[in-house]
């Protein structure tokens, strides 16, 4: 298989405006590099903000914006030692540049696709599901049987999160908040247990008369300062909360007061995977494929599509995404 010496990419200007442009260079592979024929990809918040300048992006890594991606393996980077051939399809989390006919892929984070496996499905798999094993798992170490509360759970991750508690923890207590009826409808059909709109009611309210005044052991937050109180009053003792986002914003509304982080014994994580190291992806990656991906070929975990975009489509793509109306992933095509 070749490639052709320019490839088609979506371009963002000073403004933010998107539009598509056929004047970039195909790259090419190095060790431990493989170079992917892009069929799919996912659209991420990161990728709204990268667009408008609040999002850097990580030193050594392409501006084309997108970070996961799904496709068919052109060629491989001299001295590589995989098993991956020409031909081979797959998906893979990336540094950038996913919003692109052809994109690098690292050996180490790049996954096989499960037999029968959509290129559109298989898009929104690895920063969602990554993502959320990141945060559950890496930082939160939850064990099994343990209980957890899943912010925005109508999100890519959150839908990963969700489903990821309930089949590798068995939680019989998954709490998770949304902000319509049918996302957290949607949220108990993949294993939540207990559903708060959190536009109508105080989720911690819910959490700690369910739980008799326990609380959760984990919480994985992508909201922030707003939440930061009813976070406090929701975890149980020991319990871990893992902060993926700030979309409720930097500053918490009152002075924070650390004595219930103190006598609750709370750990508190923040985590971004973008600008992680390969050597962490890569050891991510390697236990996801090993605990994980066999439950998509059991049914077991489903990646969550909200709505499929062509690439020329792109800017309608990150309207929805902007507006939270999605339930799951946008992906877009090309």
């Amino acid at each position: 298989m070749s490639a052709p010496a320019t490839m088609k990419y979506v371009k963002y200007d000073d403004q933010g405006s998107l539009s598509l442009a056929n004047d970039a260079s195909t790259p090419t592979p190095q060790s431990k590099q493989l170079l992917v024929k892009v069929s799919a990809c996912g659209v991420n918040r990161l990728d709204l903000m990268q667009r408008v300048g609040k999002y850097p992006v990580p030193a050594g890594e392409s501006n084309i914006l997108g970070v996961e991606v799904s496709g068919t393996v052109v060629s491989v980077g001299e001295n590589s030692d995989c098993s991956f051939q020409p031909g081979d399809k797959v998906c893979a989390l990336v540094g950038g540049g996913g919003y692109a006919e052809y994109c690098l892929t690292p050996v180490q984070s790049t996954i096989k696709i499960p037999e029968n496996m959509s290129f559109v499905d298989a898009a929104a798999i690895p920063e969602a599901y990554l993502t959320a094993y990141s945060g559950l798992y890496f930082s939160c170490n939850m064990q099994k049987g343990e209980s957890a509360m899943i912010h925005a759970g109508g999100s890519g991750v959150g839908t990963a999160a969700i489903q990821l508690a309930r089949s590798l923890s068995e939680s019989s207590v998954i709490f998770t908040t949304a902000g319509s009826q049918e996302k957290l409808d949607f949220c108990t059909k993949l294993g939540a247990t207990h559903t708060v709109n959190y536009k109508e009611a105080d989720f911690s309210d819910a959490v700690l008369s369910a739980t008799s005044k326990r609380g959760v052991d984990v919480i994985v937050d992508f909201v922030g300062a707003s939440y930061w109180e009813k976070n406090l009053k929701s975890i149980a003792l020991d319990g871990r909360i893992v902060s993926l986002g700030l979309l409720g914003g930097l500053v918490t509304p009152d002075p924070l007061n650390i004595g219930t982080i103190l006598r609750k014994r709370v750990t508190l994580i923040g985590s971004t995977l973008r600008s992680r190291s390969l050597d962490f992806k890569c050891r991510l990656t390697q236990e996801f494929e090993r605990n994980a991906l066999p439950l998509f070929s059991s049914g077991q975990l489903k990646p969550i599509v909200d709505s499929v975009f062509s690439i020329e489509e792109v800017s309608a793509a990150h309207d929805r995404m902007s507006s939270n109306k999605n339930l799951g992933k946008i992906i877009l095509t090309f």
